[in-house]
């Protein structure tokens, strides 16, 4: 495998110069007008996004490997403010936010107030955002609209009964040179469960069975005020804010446990039950004003200010035969997670040249305190007294930055840029540390269009993750059943990335394919590593990936009129060295192949849609000191339709997980850490998950 993708990677640029010539364009910038979209049932801007070939993929995310905390492009994006981890632009700004998702804000945005969808390939000078492949520029006019709305509300049944529903609306009106947008959201998620498992001894003979039941739930409401004025002709204020609150969630488990002898699991030996309940609230307030100096400076001022709290509450039940249920356990967790963002960049244009330059300030802190209970010899419960469960973790970063993009050639453009980072991470609490970082990170990005509708993009970059705070203090492990322990040297991960992406379009807007190929060399990524007796989260040696990536949305109007077929497909590779083995294996939750295929029809007319989904993704390692485990998931099909009632309604349905069966998997749990080799047991599980169907109507007024 890890020859295969280096021979691929290294063949990239070759396939590259081999391919027809299937596009004629003319520039960087596709442009997809007001009339493009008149033939397809859309409501809100997002609607429109999904429509356009190679970009809906955007709005749906997945792909590209792990979704597991380990993922190293994931915790990139969460560092800062920094200039990527958006792609999507309205009116050639990026939202001055974190916790308000863009596609949020474009959902309450009716589709009459769009006036075209810019696809940029590549990078553009002077966005103040880093491109990831393209960027998608939303130019819209709420002016033409005066006042309007739009509104949702849906229901979600699961097929096991259970139900949810949600809803949502926002107002839109213009007040002289202002823009405002309100909006209000009931969010809901219920997903359940089943796993039927066996376990074994370590000389391999059953020893029980065990069926777990888990319950999903969540829900709340979000309310949010987006402003943006031109003050003069010069100077433009945006304001993004989002509040939550009456956040409720709940995770209960059952589990019935049975003697090795009843093994149509029909008689219960003993029976646990896990209740687990949270309540949830925060608000964020962004920010930016921008400043034009005479068509050739700008001055940028962004700001984020965000705050969570979350109280998670576990209490744990048993009863054994015929005897009472009696609490045997309880967790009790409050955390309040901070955030501060300062961000000051000045671009200049030098010709065809764009300079920029600034700084960004950032202050991230979270307290949090964790109490775990457990049931003595006389039934009642007692401190575990376990350590480092209480404390505060702070991190002030401080970051200046300078890039440059310059033509090469009237077809080739180059951005060079140098950040500088210094951070400081303390700990207060039961544990009391300080330690400082300091990270240079370059970069380099080319843009190649060596033919009008085929363009190599290369990317080198040295990046610096982001670590989860929450890891820095002890917890209890709810899927394992063990004690985390708080690591108070974990440190963020570093890594020097190399990506290579070609891209080609098809003639008449008939698709886009596009072939990436991706190398890192990782120092210290975070997965569980040994810290003293307990397994706690911490940092690996050396790592290194590679992926090859296939992409692509196809136009079928041939086999199916107003038909879109797309497709995503990874082959990837990683080897780190086990901290305790000393042998070398892949990284955790790591899939080493996934792919997803895409139908869909907007049917001639312009009132009504289909589309299905299917994915597949290979078996995953799990890693731990104390456990070695694989976890299968099983292929996932979704389907939809939508229907324009009229031309201010919308029905919409989808069912998600239809094809029911969830995955397999096992684990191998030793007594002690897995150095010594000495099975304790092992699990073998298999699980099942109910499908959802949402039902929607979508509105405007």
């Amino acid at each position: 495998m890890k020859q295969v993708l280096r021979v691929g990677f290294l063949s990239l640029l070759l396939c590259c110069g081999l391919l027809d010539n299937l596009l004629s364009q003319e520039n960087n910038k596709i442009i997809y007008d007001k009339n493009y979209f008149e033939k397809y049932n859309i409501v809100s801007v997002i609607d429109a996004i999904k429509r356009i070939p190679g970009v809906e993929s955007i709005t749906e995310g997945g792909g590209g490997g792990s979704s597991s905390k380990f993922d190293l492009a994931s915790r990139k994006e969460k560092r800062g403010f920094g200039s990527s981890g958006t792609q999507i632009l309205i009116n050639g700004e990026r939202l001055s936010s974190k916790a308000n998702n863009v596609m949020q804000t474009l959902s309450r945005i009716q589709a009459d107030a769009l006036i075209r969808i810019e696809v940029i390939r590549g990078s553009e000078a002077g966005l103040d955002v880093r491109s990831e492949g393209i960027i998608v520029n939303v130019i819209i006019d709420s002016s033409s609209l005066k006042s309007s709305g739009t509104w949702e509300t849906a229901l979600k049944i699961l097929s096991s009964g259970n139900s949810i529903w949600t809803g949502e609306g926002s107002w839109s009106t213009k007040v002289k040179n202002t823009d405002i947008v309100i909006g209000l959201k009931k969010i809901g998620f219920i997903s359940s469960r089943v796993y039927d498992e066996f376990h074994l001894f370590g000389d391999s003979s059953i020893y029980q069975y065990r069926k777990r039941e888990t319950f999903e739930f969540k829900s709340g409401f979000q309310a949010s005020i987006d402003v943006s004025s031109k003050l003069t002709p010069i100077d433009t204020i945006r304001i993004n804010t989002l509040i939550w609150f009456d956040g409720s969630a709940a995770e209960p488990q059952n589990q019935n446990y049975y003697s090795p002898e009843d093994s149509l699991r029909e008689n219960p030996s003993s029976f646990i039950n896990w209740d687990r309940t949270d309540s949830f609230d925060g608000w964020e307030f962004g920010g930016d004003w921008e400043h034009d100096f005479k068509g050739k400076h700008s001055l940028k001022i962004r700001t984020v200010l965000s705050e969570q709290n979350k109280h998670p509450r576990v209490s744990q039940y048993q009863k054994i035969g015929m005897g009472d249920l009696s609490e045997i356990g309880r967790e009790i967790t409050d955390r309040t997670e901070i955030e501060r963002i300062l961000r000051a960049s000045m671009s200049s244009s030098l010709g065809p040249s764009t300079f920029e330059y600034g700084f960004e300030a950032a202050f991230n802190k979270l307290d949090r305190n964790f109490l775990l209970l457990t049931a003595d010899d006389q039934g009642g419960l007692i401190d575990t007294d376990l350590s480092n469960t209480q404390g505060t973790v702070e991190e002030d970063r401080y970051e200046g930055f300078l890039s440059y993009n310059f033509p090469i050639e009237d077809n080739i453009r180059v951005e060079i840029a140098l950040n500088y980072e210094w951070s400081e991470i303390s700990q207060s609490g039961d544990v009391n540390e300080s330690r400082e970082f300091q990270y240079w990170k370059p970069r380099i990005d080319l843009k190649w269009d060596y033919e009008s509708n085929r363009q190599i993009r290369l990317t080198i970059e040295r990046s610096v993750g982001q670590i989860d705070f929450d890891d820095f203090i002890s917890s209890y492990d709810v899927f394992e059943e063990r004690i985390r322990a708080g690591n108070p040297d974990l440190q963020p991960d570093t890594s020097w990335e190399i990506q290579l992406e070609h891209e080609w379009r098809l003639p008449n807007d008939g698709g886009v394919i596009t072939l990436e190929g991706f190398a890192t060399q990782i120092d210290g990524p975070v997965e569980r590593v040994p810290v003293g007796g307990y397994a706690a989260i911490g940092n690996l040696g050396t790592a290194e990936r590679q992926q090859i990536k296939l992409d692509g949305s196809l136009r079928i109007e041939d086999i199916l009129p107003g038909g879109v077929f797309s497709f995503m497909g990874y082959l990837q590779h990683s080897e780190v060295v086990d901290p305790l083995t000393k042998q070398k294996r892949d990284l955790a939750w790591f899939p080493t192949w996934e792919f997803t295929l895409g139908l869909r029809q907007d049917i001639p007319g312009g009132k009504y849609s289909w589309g299905a989904k299917y994915s597949s993704v290979s078996m995953k390692n799990i890693y731990d000191p104390f456990l070695w485990g694989r976890w299968t998931q099983d292929p996932f099909l979704e389907l939809n339709f939508s229907a324009k009632l009229n031309p201010r309604l919308t029905l919409k349905l989808k069912a998600e997980n239809v094809l029911v069966d969830f995955g397999t998997g096992r684990k191998i749990i030793y007594n002690g850490f897995k150095s010594n080799n000495d099975i304790l047991v092992t699990e073998h599980f298999k699980t099942k998950g109910h499908s959802l169907f949402k039902i929607e109507l979508e509105g405007t007024f």
